[in-house]
């Protein structure tokens, strides 16, 4: 397992690396240094990816935050607000008022996995958000000691994890 510092180091040098050959491609292009005159937004874009760190993190995370994740997605907030609203994405409120949402959620064409919003759907007809995304993330004695997220991503069958989700959720609304 890597550390921390470990990843950093890693992506800055994959970091460095493409701009500088962005910056070659531009030089050998003729480009003008003015393109490159908004730094902030273009490290913002950048960094947009990286996962927003809460202290829900050893529990659920790590998340995006709603900036995060309309860069990374290239939707727009009311989007996101949307697929919240209808509960098509899982989300997770925090004590401030922000939104976050788990990364495991997502696949990898940026997209939420099916399965995982069936057993979101049915976690939450009975329970509040947190309750539900900790539910998820928790292993189960019944799926081999692994989460539902495990489970589900790892390729196992959806109705397993789904008859535990149902049971749960039946017990939690008596």
């Amino acid at each position: 397992m890597n550390t921390l510092a470990e990843q950093e180091r890693k992506l800055l040098d994959l970091l460095t690396i493409s701009v500088h050959r962005t910056f070659a491609d531009a030089r050998a292009a003729g480009a003008s240094a003015e393109i490159f005159d908004d730094v902030e937004s273009i490290a913002r874009s950048m960094t947009a990816a990286l996962p927003a760190i809460h202290v829900y993190d050893k529990l659920v995370g790590p998340f995006y935050d709603t900036p995060s994740l309309t860069q990374w997605r290239g939707v727009s907030r009311q989007a996101i607000n949307k697929a919240v609203s209808t509960g098509t994405v899982i989300a997770c409120q925090l004590e401030g008022g922000q939104w976050v949402y788990p990364t495991w959620q997502f696949t990898e064409s940026r997209t939420v996995h099916p399965h995982l919003i069936a057993l979101w759907q049915t976690l939450r007809e009975s329970a509040d958000p947190w309750t539900c995304a900790i539910w998820l993330r928790s292993p189960q004695e019944e799926l081999g000691d692994r989460s539902a997220v495990d489970w589900i991503t790892g390729g196992r069958p959806v109705d397993t994890a789904l008859e535990l989700a149902r049971a749960d959720a039946q017990r939690w609304a008596a």
